[in-house]
């Protein structure tokens, strides 16, 4: 599954999910987009720490 896959999939959701949990969803989409932006294509096998340092 790829960044690009689950962005969509949450697209799709925010559609019908309640008005309360939209601020969440966005977040959540916004978030891989920006790593999907800095090329972080595996977000959970990703060491992060590994990262700050380069």
């Amino acid at each position: 599954m790829t960044n690009t896959q689950v962005i969509e999939a949450l697209k799709q959701i925010k559609t019908y999910t309640a008005a309360s949990l939209l601020d969440e969803i966005d977040y959540a989409i916004n978030v891989l987009e920006k790593l999907e932006k800095e090329g972080v294509k595996d977000p959970l096998n990703t060491d992060f720490a590994e990262l700050l340092k380069k």
